[in-house]
């Protein structure tokens, strides 16, 4: 079977770019720079394929982080920028990722990446996180220049690999992917670790799990 995973905040735990930030601010602030850095990166993404106005999704990680930086009144070189950018290309994997892509693997399940990072990204993510040898593919929405949640983004593992999308599982930690996903017709798997309410888009994951290890007995229910 073939397992579809979201990269960051799935399988890579983006918190941990906090330490970065934490060199330039408090710990508190830290926090703050970062929760309202990702939220305009996933912003900028919905309203770039909105407006058909795409970029490459480092180019709206820089823009994302800029808006952070005047939001907070924090003044950082551009060297300096590109330190905190780094991080993305650098992730920290979740405890639980590599064992269960490894379980996944010795089931013979087929796990996979689809994640709205660029190529060059995603190939320094799995590199950081050592994941090169238990995933079957790495694939980038910079392919169709749509990113998730549009359906087109989900379209490429159908096209990728010739299989209906009933065929396919999808797993993320992030409720409005997992809304997309559903919606265009994969079996979904919510890692919810925040114990958070579903997102009220009149669609259901069809399993909701608090941990990537309890993966393997779970799709057996699908």
């Amino acid at each position: 079977m073939i397992v579809v995973f979201d990269a960051y905040g799935t399988l890579w735990d983006v918190t941990q770019i906090q330490r970065e930030c934490e060199r330039f601010t408090d710990p508190e602030n830290a926090q703050r720079l970062l929760s309202l850095w990702r939220q305009k990166q996933l912003e900028y993404a919905f309203l770039r394929t909105i407006m058909h106005q795409y970029v490459p999704f480092d180019q709206i990680t820089h823009d994302a982080l800029v808006y952070s930086l005047q939001y907070f009144h924090l003044s950082l070189s551009r060297a300096e920028q590109n330190d905190l950018e780094h991080a993305w290309w650098n992730p920290v994997a979740f405890n639980d990722a590599l064992p269960t892509l490894n379980a996944l693997k010795a089931l013979s399940h087929q796990p996979i990446i689809l994640s709205n990072g660029t190529p060059l990204m995603l190939q320094e993510g799995v590199k950081a996180t050592q994941m090169q040898a238990v995933l079957d593919e790495v694939l980038s929405v910079d392919l169709t220049q749509h990113y998730k949640p549009h359906p087109e983004a989900y379209n490429l593992v159908v096209t990728q690999f010739n299989q209906a999308p009933s065929q396919v599982v999808f797993v993320s930690s992030n409720g409005w992917d997992i809304a997309g996903a559903s919606h265009f017709g994969f079996h979904t798997i919510w890692i919810n670790r925040l114990y958070l309410p579903a997102e009220e888009l009149g669609i259901r994951p069809k399993a909701i799990t608090s941990s990537l290890s309890e993966l393997p007995a779970t799709l057996p229910t699908l």
